[in-house]
């Protein structure tokens, strides 16, 4: 479990005390697993739970301030995503101890619970928080496993309009459609993120349309308004979800909530 999505094993001689998240997910379970306390600096965009916004910040997701880090000396620091890469190599040339991860499956976002606790000497909590997340899962997927792929509707996750971008299969959010009783219309992309041009999304012509805003009828309207869309199913029939970011963008804790949620959306007469 020490071994990371680098396929590297993360080798500390002690208990990490001095912890840097550089991503929102891994902020969420450090505190899910009660290590608060542990965390000495984060970035901009780790706003949950309450408490995560007192934490001291260290710049964006993309350009954190590696000076900064080095300065506050954090005996582990957990990255994220393929945008992290450079970062990591930056990190472990300056003598850091770095742990990556980049979850694209939702198997692999509760296996992530299981190696942050046992790096941080939390793996007690790190079981139980992932059955508690499991059970929540499992219990969604059993109404939805049955669903004939016929009759899941097909979801167009918009990532952007100018130019479009969206997700493949190689994220994990095309798992949680696929629990949540949908399909990502790109799910035999193998990609996790990419763009692609108007045609194509047309072509495809998706039954529902999942974006990711905090001014949920802002951007309905802006959706509806986006030229070429109008004549799209998904804009036609007014089948349109807009999601808090923090909830479907990240991959933490609260995966369930999010899985929950769009099931009730695509399947509301299972739910």
């Amino acid at each position: 479990m020490r071994i990371d999505d680098m396929g590297r094993e993360a080798s500390m001689d002690k208990v990490p005390k001095r912890i840097a998240s550089l991503a929102a997910s891994n902020t969420e379970i450090l505190f899910a697993l009660g290590l608060g306390d542990r965390i000495v600096v984060v970035i901009k965009s780790c706003d949950y739970p309450e408490e995560a916004k007192e934490k001291e910040r260290i710049g964006g997701f993309a350009d954190p301030d590696l000076n900064k880090i080095i300065a506050l000396k954090t005996d582990l620091i957990l990255a994220f995503s393929s945008l992290q890469k450079s970062l990591v190599t930056k990190l472990e040339e300056r003598g850091q101890t770095v742990f990556w991860l980049y979850p694209h499956t939702v198997s692999d976002i509760l296996e992530s619970f299981d190696r942050i606790g046992e790096i941080t000497g939390s793996s007690v909590a790190a079981q139980q928080l992932r059955k508690e997340v499991e059970k929540r899962i499992e219990t969604v997927e059993a109404k939805t496993k049955n669903i004939p792929e016929q009759e899941r509707p097909t979801v167009f996750r918009a990532m952007g309009c100018d130019p479009f971008g969206t997700v493949g299969g190689d994220s994990f959010q095309t798992d949680v459609f696929r629990i949540a009783g949908a399909r990502n219309i790109f799910s035999d992309t193998k990609e996790d993120y990419f763009q692609l041009d108007l045609d194509t999304l047309l072509k495809l012509d998706p039954d529902i349309i999942v974006a990711c805003s905090y001014h949920e009828e802002e951007t309905r309207r802006r959706m509806k308004d986006q030229k070429g869309w109008q004549d799209s199913t998904a804009i036609k029939m007014g089948r349109m979800i807009v999601f808090p970011g923090d909830l479907i963008c990240r991959p933490g804790p609260r995966i369930a909530q999010t899985i929950e949620q769009l099931a009730k959306e695509f399947h509301p007469e299972l739910f």
